[in-house]
Order: structure tokens, then C-alpha cells, then sequence
């Protein structure tokens, strides 16, 4: 067993949560020791940002890296199964600033970036290092972990973070992890297809969303990565995906979740034809009924950031900025409690996970809406239309939130909870279809903005050097 030198801060986990969290309290003076379990780069889903991801990049001195690096987002388009149906709705509408441009990342790369950043302001990282206990004390913790060649580690911290992802180690220890039935999912995904058709909004740098209905219960993603690179990811509803399963593995298919995969991309018309003749370059990623919250979020010597905390469905994009933002939020509060202890700080703590957990049960909120047609009567709203499809509830779901994010839902919570309840009286989502929904600007079919900003000068640099270096 091997001593390491006492640190103030032991981050679990060097994803975005955990690089950013690490980021900002070296900025603050703190020795910070971060234990990734995983060498770098390595793959991972979740590739598309939100606008208010803009700001965090900021704070942490990454932008114009983010900037001259990766796809420019504008928006996103929605479409239904059909492939005909559509609407693009654009950032710049409502979001008046630079910041109305997000990006769209290769997470293995975008990860690495992060985390090196988080090197270069001081933290110590140790790779493929994973964690086997902390035992937390009144003065701090002692963490244990087993490093890349099997030597045991221990290591003193005043305090813990524990940004361990979906792996939620601190949870697990307390018992604290609980599913979200209700959001029960399982997400099919490969980050790279080369040879894609790179048509309409596509081109514009927009993520394309299509609607699965019925059984189904889900969507397919399709987000631009480079100039020759899509990441696909198909998500259904777990029962339908647990009886898929009997099918194919009936019809003969021995890798019947690869099969899967391709049967629901082949019966979408519009990633049927973006992907004729297109290749895969990665294996097929699955992730299972992955929604869930951790009930106890921090204690005297502990705090739980990111996908550590809670994970909800990814149709929003949420995950990447949710995980950043709070690390930000709470870097502050723990910088606080080092400095001025337990009870001064502790009010701190309280406020801070309000506005985290609040933000979260936005995004929950807006999830369930968007999964539960009965949510909203449609049929009362009055619509032009006598046949208002489960598709126009699922799009109309999607502009509700496309509205709400022209502000920082981790500053006005409680002001979009509301909203969003209000909106189950079918008078008042009337209200907002004629405010918002059928408003021109918001139901455009592309954001014009062409495919060199999306795919500018600096991108196609980036992607040259990075064939070099693979050469």
C-alpha cells in the first residue's frame, strides 16, 4: 500500500462533470487529485450541447478552443417516422447572442480536452485508476484505489467528489440510487458513421431527431461530428426492446442488438436515406434503463456532481450542460467549506443543490411531457387540423422546450415549473401555441445559416491534423 500526499479534494471520475469540477477549485487555489478509472481517450455518448454550455466554456478559458475545434449547432430538427413531416427549430430565435451557436463534439476527444485542461491548471490526474472505498471521518476522507498496475493507493482528502457517472460509486455504498420507472429506455448508439449523405438541415450542423411512435416510445438521433462523421443512436422503449430481443434472436440473428439497431435505422425513411452506402466505424454502444436520481447528494465530507447525482433521458441534450453547470455551481460551495468548514457553509450547500435539483426537474418535467401524449388533450386544443396526430404532441412537446431555453433554467426553475404545469390545462397550452408554436419563426424548416458556419475553416483544420496524427 502506497501513501499519496494529503490533497484537499479527491474527484471520482474525470468526465465533464468531474474535469470541470476539478478545473474550477484549481482555479481557486485547491489541491485537487482526480482518479479516472479509464486511460483516455476513450469513447462515449452524448455528443450534442446545449446553448448555455457557451458560458461554462467561458469560465473555464475553453472557448475559443470549443470554437475553432468542433461542429457549430444552430438547432435542431424534428421528424416524424414518415420522414416528411419536420421543423426546425433554431437557437437564434429566441437566443439573441453568440451564445445561440452551440457545438456538437466527438466525446472521446472532447473528454481528453477537458480533462488535460484540468492538468494544465494544476489538478493531479491518474488515469485508469479506479476507486475501491472511502471512508469518510469528521475531519475528511481516506480514499483507496487500485491503480493501472495493480498497486493500492491511499489517499487523504478533506473532501470527496464523487463524478463517477452511471457507475454512481458513493450511491451504491449508500443505498441511495432509485430507477425512474417511468423513463425506463434503452439507447443503441454508434458515434461514427463515415459516409453519410449530408442533406438539408443536416448540412446546417442541426441535430436531426426522428420520432419512433407506438410501441416504440422513442427516437432516433443523428448528429453531425465532422465533415464525414454522424453519430446515430436509436432509443426505444425497454419492453419493446426486452421483446425484440425474443424475435430476433427466434429469427436466427445471434447479435440481435446490432440487429436491432439496423432494423429501426433501415425502417426510418430519413436515416434509411442519409445512411445508404454509409459505414459504421464503431462498435455498437448500449446503455439500458439509465434514468434514475440519487435521494442523499452530499454530506459533511462529500458531494455527488453530474451523472453521479442523476440521469434522465437524453432527448434534450441536457446531460453535457447539466453535468458542467452544477460542477460549476457546487465548485463554489465546496471551495466554501474548505475555507470556512461545515456549519458556515452549510446554508451554502442547501441553496446550491436547490437550484441543481430544481433544474433537473425541469428537464424531468419536460421529459415526461414529451413521453406522455395523455399529458395534454390535444384534441380540445382547436387545432386548424381535425386529426392532430401523436406526432404534433410530441413536436409541440419539443418547441415548449426549445422556448424555455432562451434562459438559464438553473437561475428560473421554479418560474418554467410552473409554466410547464400550466401548460396541462389545455387553455393555456392554446395560449402558448398561438404565442409560440405557430409563430413563423418557430416553425421553420431550416436556420439558414449555411453549411460554413456549421463546418467552418477551423473544423475542417482540426480534422485534417487529426488524420495525421492517426496516420
Amino acid at each position: 500500500m502506497s501513501a499519496d500526499h494529503t490533497t484537499d479534494v479527491v474527484v471520482i471520475g474525470g468526465g465533464p462533470a468531474g474535469s470541470t469540477m476539478a478545473s474550477f477549485l484549481a482555479m481557486k487555489g485547491h489541491a485537487v487529485t482526480v482518479f479516472e478509472r479509464d486511460a483516455f481517450p476513450r469513447e462515449h455518448v452524448g455528443e450534442s450541447m446545449l446553448p448555455f454550455c457557451y458560458f461554462v466554456f467561458k469560465g473555464l478559458g475553453l472557448l475559443d478552443d470549443m470554437k475553432e475545434r468542433w461542429v457549430r449547432k444552430p438547432g435542431v430538427r424534428f421528424i416524424d417516422v414518415d420522414g416528411i413531416t419536420n421543423t426546425a427549430w433554431c437557437f437564434h430565435h429566441h437566443i439573441k447572442g453568440e451564445n445561440s451557436l452551440s457545438f456538437q463534439v466527438i466525446r472521446s476527444e472532447f473528454d481528453d480536452v477537458l480533462l488535460k485542461h484540468s492538468a494544465s491548471l494544476g489538478a493531479t490526474v491518474r488515469y485508469q485508476t479506479k476507486v475501491t472505498n472511502v471512508d469518510l471521518d469528521d475531519d475528511g476522507a481516506t480514499v483507496y484505489a487500485s491503480g493501472p498496475d495493480g498497486d493500492q493507493i491511499e489517499t487523504r482528502a478533506r473532501f470527496v467528489v464523487d463524478a463517477s457517472g452511471r457507475e454512481t460509486f458513493m450511491s451504491n455504498r449508500l443505498g441511495t440510487k432509485v430507477a425512474h420507472k417511468e423513463l425506463e429506455r434503452t439507447a443503441l448508439s454508434c458515434s461514427y458513421w463515415k459516409g453519410a449523405k449530408f442533406i438539408d438541415t443536416l448540412e446546417e450542423g442541426l441535430i436531426q431527431i426522428v420520432y419512433l411512435g407506438g410501441e416504440k416510445q422513442g427516437w432516433i438521433w443523428c448528429i453531425p461530428l465532422g465533415t464525414d462523421r454522424v453519430s446515430v443512436g436509436v432509443v426505444v422503449n425497454s419492453s419493446y426492446y426486452r421483446s425484440q430481443r425474443k424475435e430476433l434472436l427466434a429469427q436466427g440473428h445471434e447479435d440481435w442488438k446490432m440487429a436491432l439497431y439496423l432494423k429501426e435505422i433501415e425502417a426510418a425513411p430519413y436515416t434509411k436515406e442519409i445512411l445508404d452506402g454509409a459505414t459504421m466505424e464503431r462498435d455498437l454502444m448500449v446503455n439500458g434503463d439509465y434514468s434514475y436520481l440519487c435521494k442523499e447528494k452530499w454530506g459533511d465530507r462529500f458531494a455527488l456532481v453530474g451523472d453521479a447525482s442523476a440521469f434522465i433521458d437524453p432527448i434534450f441534450s441536457s446531460g453535457v450542460f447539466m453535468a458542467m453547470r452544477s460542477a460549476q455551481i457546487l465548485s463554489d460551495v465546496i471551495d466554501q467549506r474548505l475555507n470556512d468548514g461545515v456549519e458556515a457553509s452549510e446554508p451554502a450547500f442547501v441553496e446550491a443543490y436547490d437550484r441543481v435539483v430544481s433544474a433537473y426537474d425541469v428537464i424531468d418535467r419536460l421529459i415526461r411531457l414529451f413521453y406522455t401524449p395523455e399529458a395534454i388533450n390535444f384534441a380540445q386544443l382547436g387545432s386548424a387540423s381535425d386529426a392532430f396526430t401523436d406526432f404534433d404532441h410530441y413536436q409541440n412537446a419539443m418547441a415548449v422546450y426549445h422556448f424555455l431555453i432562451g434562459g438559464d433554467f438553473f437561475e428560473v426553475a421554479n418560474k418554467y415549473r410552473g409554466f410547464i404545469e400550466t401548460l396541462r390545462d389545455p387553455k393555456m397550452f392554446a395560449g402558448f401555441k398561438n404565442l409560440v408554436i405557430d409563430r413563423p419563426t418557430l416553425s421553420a424548416t431550416s436556420c439558414d445559416l449555411g453549411h460554413d458556419t456549421a463546418f467552418h475553416e477551423g473544423l475542417r483544420a482540426h480534422e485534417v491534423r487529426r488524420e495525421i496524427e492517426r496516420v
